[in-house]
């Protein structure tokens, strides 16, 4: 953040002085916060801040359970919160939850081994403890493997930050878990992907003729998840004119999506992944925009006229500053007078007491209630009798403080709006966000009846996003709460229930198995990492499409294949491709980054050494030094790109030129790179190159105005144009 200065360390303190300096600036920073993100109403002393922005933030100790909590100790309680605003608030990143874990195991193992809590004693040893701890607590899946790295974080900020007495260096000693078997391969497509008895029920739900605004919603916001490879999340961005359309190479019309990828935190456009599904598409808009126009036209009111009360027909016709009648206050909340309370005991109990409860509110909203409760009258009352009879006809209370629709209105928008309201999701750095007028799922509070025929539900005063998650969960989700039901359960499908995330996991198997390659899919998903999990293909269906990709590479020799390599023996022709009858086995040559299966016995090398560039390259996975080799090879290529770039734009002569060889040769470095570190892969597996169909004959050629340089160019069908190339090489890191 601009606003927020860097905490420096200064060489003459002593590590407890840094510590103690480093918690006093976190202090400062604190109220600071990031806009939308770190509520106002968060105070440093409060034992969680879960609810002021900093979400899974409960300081307790390891092991701690939310029925029965234990607090986090001082002084560590301090250090562990300056760690968190550090994180939160200066580096802006979204999740601290991670974080916390790994100081609540260091707090766990400091305890132990110094029997005190002064964190600038922590040592590699109590680094190791705290990894025991973290191993005994995690044991399933890589949760505690992720959680060590995050100390070796924590401990480089702190030697950065000269708060150790002692400074060291530390690596964390957990690893990763093997990868998954193939029991646990087909456990995970059980789990994960959708059953088809689900999508078919969801089909048939959303082809009936339903009023429910509830069911609309539902299977509408699943066609869209099943429409294009997302998150449920994400649903909040989605537009109201969000349909794009555009020309594929053919002339026909495709549509896409204009869409919010979280994890790349920009829009982008997503196709729709098959054109059977663009009807269903525009229906699932249609129907969404009949439920939600009337909250954005709500959202647009209260975004518009901050300072008014939102209207109803029940409100009363009296000015913003006008005193009103405990009658008239419950008239405006649309609060319900029953029993023996009256209207200033309902107001005090469906009103004032649960917004009181709450720990976020603004210091606004605390300061009027603070307002009310300060001249509101804490007696009996008194009794005034009916006249003629015995008994007690009401009670008169002698409350001092005013109530007007102006301050109702602070109150109104406390309780019902978000913290980040008029945008949908909270403020992230860069990100351009939508605004509630604008969002496709944008309905008001209390629109959606829980059950079908609850249509008499009284609209609420604020705006929420229909499709949020833990609404799609219990509406998914057969029994999940015992006082909501499910769609499937309202709709004559008691036994079925489907995960929210099971629908990006459908699209992008089948998107694996329709041949498309990782680097697109995780394109079209908006993902950065981690896309092989979500490929369910069973070991049959890999097996026949990888034999259909390449179908000359030699599986069943993997293993002495890389024993080969690695070692430097002599490698045959007939080690990596099947021979045909005729064929001479030949000794074949390598390279500093892999295997060349070129005859250098009837001529010499027709790419003259450019080997990213030639399609007789093949890389061996598992060879760990000539990928290191390509690695540097990306590096250096790397800072070529980035000086083609700027000698293109100061207009150097042939400096386009250069952009496209070398953007070129980044992209197939790096492709060759995520191939071979794809654990979907075995190691010696062959990764074979793709050819640009340039060699020094075609060259020269070209040069004697033999052939179009064009035809040689379209012939490269398996490669990017320039203009997929620009967004992708800005992205690669090394």
């Amino acid at each position: 953040m601009t606003n927020i200065t860097d905490f420096k360390a200064k060489s003459h303190l002593t590590a407890e002085a840094q510590l103690n300096a480093f918690v006093e600036w976190a202090k400062e920073t604190l109220p600071k916060g990031i806009p939308d993100r770190v509520h106002a109403s968060i105070f440093w002393e409060d034992d969680s801040w879960h609810l002021h922005g900093f979400v899974s933030c409960a300081f307790t100790v390891l092991g701690s359970t939310r029925s029965a909590p234990v607090k986090m100790q001082p002084p560590f309680t301090d250090f562990a919160k300056a760690v968190l605003v550090y994180r939160r608030i200066y580096e802006t990143k979204k999740s601290v939850k991670e974080w916390l874990s790994a100081m609540r195991a260091l707090e766990v193992a400091l305890v132990e081994l110094t029997g005190t809590r002064d964190v600038t004693l922590v040592s590699a040893a109590i680094c190791n403890r705290a990894c025991e701890h973290m191993k005994s607590h995690w044991k399933g899946g890589n949760s505690a493997y992720c959680v060590g790295k995050v100390l070796e974080k924590i401990i480089s900020l702190m030697r950065d930050k000269k708060m150790l007495k002692i400074s060291f260096s530390w690596t964390s000693p957990l690893k990763l878990k093997p990868r998954r078997t193939l029991k646990q391969l087909k456990a995970d497509r059980e789990q994960k992907l959708p059953s088809p008895e689900a999508i078919k029920a969801l089909g048939e739900i959303f082809y009936n003729n339903f009023t429910s605004p509830i069911d609309i919603v539902v299977t509408s916001a699943c066609a869209l998840l099943l429409s294009t490879p997302s998150r449920i999340g994400e649903l909040a961005d989605v537009e109201q004119d969000c349909l794009v359309f555009k020309e594929d190479t053919v002339g026909d019309q495709r549509m896409f999506l204009r869409w919010y990828a979280e994890k790349l935190n920009k829009p982008m456009l997503k196709p729709v992944v098959k054109p059977e599904m663009e009807p269903v598409v525009e229906r699932a808009i249609a129907l969404l925009k009949s439920v939600t126009d009337e909250g954005r036209a709500h959202a647009a009111f209260l975004e518009d006229y901050p300072d008014q009360f939102p209207p109803h027909e029940e409100l009363p016709q009296k000015g913003l500053d006008d005193p009103l009648t405990y009658p008239e206050v419950c008239a405006a909340l649309k609060i319900s007078i029953r029993g023996d309370h009256g209207p200033r005991g309902s107001f005090n109990n469906a009103f004032l007491r649960h917004l009181e409860k709450r720990k976020d509110l603004s210091p606004a909203a605390r300061a009027l209630l603070g307002e009310i409760r300060d001249g509101w009258d804490t007696s009996q009352g008194k009794r005034i009798f009916a006249k003629g009879k015995s008994g007690v006809l009401r009670f008169e209370f002698n409350d001092r403080c005013v109530i007007t629709l102006r301050k109702l209105n602070i109150l109104v928008r406390e309780k019902y709006l978000p913290k980040h309201f008029p945008y949908t999701t909270p403020y992230t750095e860069g990100k351009a966000r939508v605004k509630y007028r604008d969002a496709l799922f944008t309905v008001r509070t209390g629109a959606l009846p829980v059950e079908d025929g609850n249509t008499s539900m009284p609209k609420g005063f604020g705006v929420e996003i229909a499709a949020s998650q833990s609404r799609m969960v219990g509406q998914l989700s057969a029994g999940s709460n015992r006082y909501v039901r499910s769609i499937f359960e309202r709709h004559g499908y008691p036994a079925l229930k489907v995960n929210t995330h099971a629908f990006r996991h459908e699209l992008n198997t089948a998107m694996h198995l329709a041949g498309l390659s990782q680097l697109f899919i995780d394109a079209f998903s908006g993902r950065t990492s981690m896309g092989s999990v979500y490929n369910h293909e069973t070991v049959e269906e890999r097996t026949q499409r990888v034999a259909h990709y390449h179908p000359k590479t030699k599986h069943s020799n993997a293993a002495q294949r890389l024993e080969k390599v690695k070692t430097n023996q002599p490698l045959s022709l007939s080690d990596v491709t099947d021979l045909h009858e005729g064929d001479q086995d030949l000794v074949i040559h390598q390279t500093h980054v892999g295997i060349c299966v070129h005859n250098f016995a009837s001529e010499p090398c027709p790419k003259m050494g450019a080997c990213l560039t030639c399609g007789k390259l093949g890389c061996v996975k598992g060879d760990d030094v000539k990928l290191e080799n390509l690695k540097e090879e990306r590096a250096d290529l790397k800072r070529r790109y980035e000086k083609a770039l700027d000698a293109k734009s100061r207009d150097i002569f042939g400096a386009s030129e250069w952009v496209k060889k070398v953007g070129m040769d980044l992209y197939k470095c790096d492709a060759l790179i995520r191939t071979l570190e794809n654990p979907e892969l075995e190691n010696g597996d062959i990764v074979w190159n793709v050819d640009n169909g340039w060699t020094l004959t075609n060259n020269a050629a070209v040069m004697a105005g033999l052939t179009d340089a064009n035809v040689i160019e379209d012939t490269n069908e398996q490669l990017p144009s320039l203009d997929e190339l620009s967004a992708m090489l800005d992205d690669i890191e090394v």
